[in-house]
């Protein structure tokens, strides 16, 4: 049976080969596996603290290793990468099981003589951890943010010009935490309250959330195995990504079209605040990710739904007429979701953030007419980035000047309605407790 750090690793090398996400590719080997609760915490703290903070342990790693990393093979690398964070970051593991385990794993996938080397390196960083020439937060404030709490330096760039440098050291550390979970309770089944009482009885701790539907467990266990959950009782989804619905605000017997439906939280959350009444126009470009749609709405006892696959910058070949709502939920950068997708922040690209903000236009500009006259439009990214936000709705209103933007900040409690504009929101990680996104609405005037 292999090692909780020998699954870790895998994880870790399929990641890097094959480009898979994280949580992904560990939720398969953990479903594979024999190990423990205890062990299957640590391969989880490892694989995402690893990955997390790979640009920072690369950077360490020069330190101690002239060469520079790039010389070393890349499962090697991984392997270091490994033992460095467990010595750096985890200080309930001891410096020398760190190390010893880690150049077990060097021996076993390659030599002995690696496990010289392995044991090697890591004896420099234990020897050298307090002596590291960490960037001067005044002379480098951009490199200091940037591998102190290991975060892509054109992203650290980017919030510090439009936050302001202690503002963007917060929300960067932010993004190493690992996110509470916050499910969304299924109402047309069952009250909070009710499921709250069920999974207490489960021994799963229970807390409540400003939003009226949603549930917080601080246990951080794979909850899609309890029996509620197979019931269609409730679905994983972050409050700020619950807020969009309201924002939206179908009311029952309406008509709604969700542009970019998959994997379909906000597209059946808007059926359960419809009371299953009315109907859901539900399209996505991609027909795998429409199944999810449909094993969502099955599950959650969702009748409402009516599923197809299209391109949503053309919304004429898929729609006929115009309907009451509108939500246009874009493809974006996913920079407000880097705290649940710790290798992510390693992938993207100030390229990736200008294409995407031209595909958000195209949709959002396909969709007027099919807003009916009064009808409302909604527009939400999960991400943090004016170039796909406050750039595109400025863009949208040039060219669409029948639309306005409306005040929608009696959907927040006071505590969070202060600090916030009237006419779009940018919830914020570490201000607001939630996931990063983006949310404003629009009204048809003529």
């Amino acid at each position: 049976m292999k090692t909780a750090r020998e699954v870790a690793l895998e994880a870790i090398c399929r990641v890097h080969e094959t480009g898979s996400y994280a949580n992904l590719v560990l939720s398969r080997l953990l479903a594979e596996s024999d190990l423990s609760k205890r062990d299957r915490a640590l391969v989880t703290e490892l694989v995402y603290g690893t990955l997390r903070n790979e640009g920072t342990l690369d950077w360490i790693l020069t330190r101690f290793y002239p060469p520079k990393p790039s010389k070393i093979p890349e499962k090697a690398l991984d392997i270091l990468r490994l033992g460095c964070y467990q010595i750096l970051y985890l200080d309930k593991i001891p410096n020398h099981a760190s190390c010893s385990e880690t150049v077990e794993l060097a021996k076993k996938y390659f030599h002995p003589a690696m496990g010289g080397f392995v044991n090697a390196i890591l004896r420099r960083v234990i020897r050298g951890r307090e002596k590291l020439p960490w960037p001067d937060h005044q002379d480098d404030p951009i490199g200091y943010i940037s591998f102190k709490h290991s975060h892509p330096r054109w992203i650290v760039e980017m919030w510090v010009r439009d936050f302001g440098f202690e503002e963007t050291a917060l929300l960067c550390q932010a993004n190493n935490v690992r996110p509470r979970m916050v499910i969304r309770v299924n109402t047309l089944k069952i009250s909070p309250s009710n499921l709250a009482r069920r999974l207490e009885s489960e021994g799963l701790k229970i807390s409540s959330s400003w939003l009226p539907e949603a549930l917080i467990i601080e246990d951080m266990g794979n909850v899609t195995e309890l029996t509620e959950f197979k019931e269609g009782l409730f679905l994983l989804q972050d409050e700020s990504s619950i807020l969009v619905g309201h924002i939206v605000d179908p009311k029952p017997g309406e008509v709604i079209l969700d542009t970019c439906a998959a994997p379909g939280g906000k597209t059946t959350h808007l059926a359960q605040l419809m009371g299953n009444e009315g109907r859901i126009i539900a399209v996505d470009i991609h027909q795998s990710r429409l199944g999810l749609v449909r094993d969502n709405c099955s599950r959650l006892g969702i009748k409402n739904v009516q599923i197809i696959q299209g391109d949503s910058t053309r919304l004429g070949e898929i729609v006929e007429s115009p309907v009451d709502r509108v939500l246009v939920d874009a493809p974006c950068s996913g920079l407000g979701v880097l705290a649940r997708r710790p290798d992510a922040r390693w992938r993207k690209t100030p390229q990736q953030i200008d294409e995407l903000s031209l595909l958000q236009s195209r949709l959002l500009d396909s969709a007027p007419k099919f807003v009916k006259r009064k009808g409302v439009l909604v527009y939400s990214v999960c991400t943090i980035s004016e170039r796909e936000s406050e750039q595109v709705v400025k863009e949208f209103l040039k060219k669409h000047p029948e639309f306005s933007l409306e005040d929608i900040s009696s959907f927040f409690p006071p505590s969070l309605r202060a600090e916030m504009p009237l006419k779009f929101i940018q919830l914020l990680p570490h201000r607001h407790g939630t996931d990063g996104l983006f949310v404003c609405r629009f009204r048809k005037e003529s």
